[in-house]
């Protein structure tokens, strides 16, 4: 019952971090690191102990994980093993980078150990490394699946190399010990520290005395002990040729008194020093792990020149599964020279067995700090790395050497175009001592100006368009020399807008003087468009002497100033004692080009007739721009039909403001003038005889133009001298009115109408006109 309670009160605390814990780490922005460095610490700065993972067991501790991420490799954390809570059947110790992500490909692991004797092969078989990223599980390695591998480190404290070579990108590396190991087995295991760098590294430096390391004339020896019936040594010389796949066999039947023993013979003395030699053999028990039992009756025997020097009973001899297969290393440190190693296999009273014995080895740790030659990266103490860099702190010398160098895709542009900035920044591997830069952050905030289109960071890498912090971490690592960020922003001010790149962190030192060349700046000139009758003064940087301004590369004479007023289009510099050729410094001219606002509202139209209607076209104001006639209409193009001569002013503003005027003058020619004209009836003396009436009538206009004029409608058509009156007719009354046009010499002409008299003229009393009577009253 209270294992029962236990598990499900796990649980559900675990899922409750689990959502906690997830939450957080979707905030965190992780850079790549991919710096190269064999078994590179995961430590120091953003390294933690993660409680979700580490799991919460009765009788297990991990509490006090410091130890693992501290970066002093040489202490440990001791996980204890026991009745399991969370994490579904085990214990474990998780270790996360909080920073930084590991790319797949690269190796990860922990270096463990148990006491002063290394983890045996059922040990090792319930042990799985597992990785994450992000929270998520990406991989499980056992040994038994084949992906986990194990090898023993230098030094006498059992030190143990387990690890899987990665397939995805991870930030978090968990030892996992299955929860139905027997206690007695293993009830803690010391957790050193956890590792990643990439599969190219050496984890085992084992030299396999074969070849020319060995006595070419008698490289073997063999022989037995007790009474031994059957078993043998066979193939001997398989563990001394140069294919270490090959295997000598002994065979060693069922019994307690038989042994055997494979002998190599070197060719040359193997010494103790200087600092810490190993030396064993890489054995199997026939195609699987080593058992136990076996290894409870196995010996390893040093000789110099047959005398004896060094015996390794079973209980101290060393073993550790070889990089992830079933063959086993069996070592121990040497305490004197010797030239001759031998293995013996006793008997089991319940067990016959064979053995394959690959090789004999050596293994060299030269400076004695626990780490073994082909392994060191320090001459002095590889056990500290405090800052988790891969650099041991007796070597680091927290130094780098970076430059950064911004450039801009082109030099001048117009207002509202995009332009392309590059953020480079590269480090020197070439100098002794040199480092690659970690916590490395580059900050390029957009000036006002240039505003922020969209921007392209490497893989591994952050930018925030927000605070300009180019988070680069440690991704300038490795085989990675330079990195490049790009930033479109559209260029919205005229003026010369200065984008700049400088150094904003860095956990190491920039060799530099004044870190000179951890700031870079490019700039864009947008063109200053000016209007017509306006000018632009220009500021130089103040406390100089020397001024000299340039227009378009010439000397401006007289202009020596630290200002200067530009009246004209075109490009502007100057030179000075401190600034040098180029306004900003980093040789962007200002550039002026003056606006031609030019109104046009038409050439004059030919002279038109008074009311006639015309059109009259603008132009000028240019895309965006505005039109105003004097009329109040505000298009282009307007009709007017003036009755008289009229002047038309259009006043045009240009999208930058520029104003300018244009006038058009529409002739208007008068149209001639007719009045009334009066129908003259005549009966033609019959007063009862209404069908024989006709009229006529005079024609005298004036104000048309020119000196005559014709008619149409009626004939004759003219043409007619103005100033005398005109007859025209008879016209029969029964023929209705008469349309009649009257144009002048410049066409402009009137139409009026003839009314014809109303039922003839007949019945009017006698009298020479018929024509209405007007009667006024007088008082």
């Amino acid at each position: 019952m209270l294992y029962k309670f236990l598990r499900t009160v796990g649980v559900s605390m675990l899922l409750f971090i689990l959502t906690l814990s997830h939450s957080k780490v979707l905030a965190q922005q992780q850079t790549l690191e991919n710096n190269q460095i064999c078994m590179d610490p995961i430590a120091g700065r953003g390294a933690y102990i993660n409680s979700v993972n580490t799991g919460i067991c009765l009788l297990c501790t991990a509490a006090d994980g410091a130890p693992v991420v501290d970066g002093n490799l040489a202490n440990f954390t001791t996980l204890t093993t026991g009745i399991s809570v969370g994490l579904l059947g085990g214990s474990a110790i998780s270790v996360k980078d909080s920073l930084q992500y590991y790319p797949a490909g690269n190796v990860a692991g922990f270096v463990i150990g148990m006491g002063t004797s290394l983890l045996s092969a059922d040990i090792l078989g319930a042990l799985q490394i597992r990785t994450y990223r992000n929270g998520i599980l990406q991989q499980t390695a056992t040994l038994g699946g084949g992906l986990l591998k194990a090898s023993a480190l230098a030094g006498t404290g059992g030190k143990q190399i387990v690890s899987l070579t990665t397939t995805q990108a991870f930030d978090e590396i968990q030892l996992f010990v299955d929860g139905s190991l027997s206690v007695s087995l293993l009830s803690s295991l010391n957790v050193y520290y956890a590792f990643e760098g990439p599969a190219s590294c050496p984890l085992d430096c084992t030299n396999a005395l074969v070849g020319a390391d060995v006595n070419s004339g008698d490289p073997t020896d063999t022989g037995f002990g007790g009474v031994c019936l059957g078993g043998g040594v066979s193939n001997p010389t398989n563990a001394t040729n140069a294919d270490t796949t090959d295997a000598a066999q002994i065979s060693i039947p069922i019994g307690v008194g038989c042994s055997r023993y494979l002998q190599v013979n070197l060719a040359n003395t193997i010494s103790n020093g200087p600092g810490d030699v190993y030396a064993g053999f890489v054995v199997q028990q026939g195609s699987g792990l080593l058992d136990a039992s076996v290894l409870g009756v196995l010996t390893i025997n040093t000789y110099l020149n047959g005398t004896p020097v060094q015996s390794i009973p079973s209980g101290s001899i060393l073993t550790a599964s070889l990089l992830g297969g079933t063959r086993a290393q069996l070592g121990f440190k040497v305490t004197g020279a010797f030239n001759e190693i031998r293995i013996t296999a006793g008997g089991l009273v319940s067990l016959g067995y064979d053995l394959n014995v690959y090789y004999a080895f050596v293994k060299n740790d030269s400076d004695g700090d626990g780490m073994l030659d082909c392994m060191d990266r320090c001459s002095g103490d590889d056990l500290l790395d405090t800052d988790g860099d891969g650099i041991p702190n007796a070597c680091d010398e927290n130094q780098v050497d970076i430059a950064i160098n911004k450039t801009v895709n082109a030099d001048s542009v117009s207002a509202g175009t995009d332009v392309v900035f590059t953020v480079t920044v590269t480090r020197e591997a070439d100098l002794t001592g040199m480092e690659s830069p970690t916590g490395l952050k580059i900050k390029d905030l957009l000036p006002t100006g240039l505003n922020y289109v969209s921007h392209s960071a490497p893989t591994g890498t952050f930018y925030n368009p927000g605070t300009g912090i180019w988070n680069v971490g440690s991704a300038l690592g490795g085989s990675t020399m330079s990195l490049a960020l790009t930033i479109t922003a559209s260029a919205d001010s005229s003026g010369v807008l200065t984008n700049i790149a400088q150094l904003f962190a860095l956990n190491e030192q920039d060799i530099d003087p004044a870190n000179a060349d951890t700031i870079s700046s490019a700039c864009v000139s947008v063109p200053f468009l000016l209007c017509p009758g306006t000018a632009l003064t220009l500021s130089a940087p103040a406390g100089a002497t020397g001024y000299q301004w340039y227009l378009n590369g010439a000397i401006i004479p007289g202009a020596t100033d630290s200002t200067y007023t530009a009246t004209a289009s075109g490009s502007y510099t100057f030179t000075s004692s401190v600034v040098g050729a180029c306004l900003t410094g980093n040789c962007c001219p200002v550039i002026v080009i003056y606006r031609v606002a030019e109104a046009n509202a038409g050439l004059d139209p030919a002279p038109i007739c008074a009311g006639t209607a015309v059109t009259l076209t603008g132009s000028g104001a240019g895309i965006g721009g505005s039109y105003l006639w004097n009329t109040g209409q505000n298009t282009a193009s307007i009709n007017v039909s003036p009755t008289n001569t009229q002047s038309y002013i259009l006043t045009i503003t240009t999208v930058d403001g520029c104003v300018d005027r244009d006038t058009v003058v529409v002739t208007v020619n008068p149209i001639p003038i007719v009045g009334s004209v009066v129908a003259i009836c005549n009966n033609n003396g019959t007063t009862d005889n209404s069908g024989d009436d006709t009229f006529t009538f005079n024609l005298n206009p004036t104000g048309g133009s020119g000196t005559t004029y014709t008619v149409s409608g009626v004939t004759p058509t003219g043409p007619f001298n103005y100033g005398t009156p005109q007859l025209f007719g008879p016209f029969a009354a029964s023929g209705g009115n008469l349309n009649v046009t009257v144009t002048d010499a410049n066409t402009c002409s009137v139409s009026v109408t003839v009314i014809a008299p109303a039922g003839g003229c007949s019945n009017c009393s006698p009298s020479p006109v018929c024509v209405p009577v007007t009667v006024r009253k007088l008082q």
